[in-house]
């Protein structure tokens, strides 16, 4: 995030003497992708993901456990899912050198690699998390940012 800031501060600095660096919106929004991509699977490991979690509460203990597996089997399938989407589309993106026009072609294939970088550590986390109890789903009095 400190990256982006920085490019757009540096084009807002150089647009106010008259000399707007070219294609910095465009790696901002770069830098941007590549800091969420790579951040799913830390976002995982710590389970701080959108979970339905007042609903899993709800159940009875025994629902619970049958409950929480279900739906870790689930989000591992998306999460390949979504894997393959990104892999396809990077896949495409380099085979055809699409890229963003303007002043300077910027080519959009690194950024889109990056992004199955970090679709397979989440996948990798998200089966880690499937098959290890000590680190599933917290408790109700234990997620993060309510007491």
């Amino acid at each position: 995030m400190f990256a982006m800031m920085m490019l757009l501060i540096a084009d807002v600095v150089s647009r106010s003497f008259g000399q707007p660096l070219l294609l910095m919106a465009e790696l901002s929004v770069f830098v941007m992708m590549v800091v969420i991509y790579l951040g799913f699977s830390r976002c995982e490991e710590q389970h701080e993901h959108v979970r339905l979690q007042f609903v899993v509460n709800a159940l009875p203990e025994t629902m619970r456990r049958k409950v929480i597996p279900i739906a870790n089997i689930i989000a591992v399938l998306v999460i390949a899912l979504l894997l393959y989407a990104v892999t396809r589309d990077a896949w495409s993106s380099f085979s055809t050198g699409s890229s963003i026009e303007g002043m300077t072609d910027l080519p959009i294939w690194p950024t889109k690699l990056i992004m199955v970088v970090g679709m397979v550590t989440f996948l990798l986390q998200g089966i880690v998390n499937l098959f290890d109890p000590a680190t599933g789903p917290q408790e109700s009095g234990d997620v993060p940012g309510f007491e």
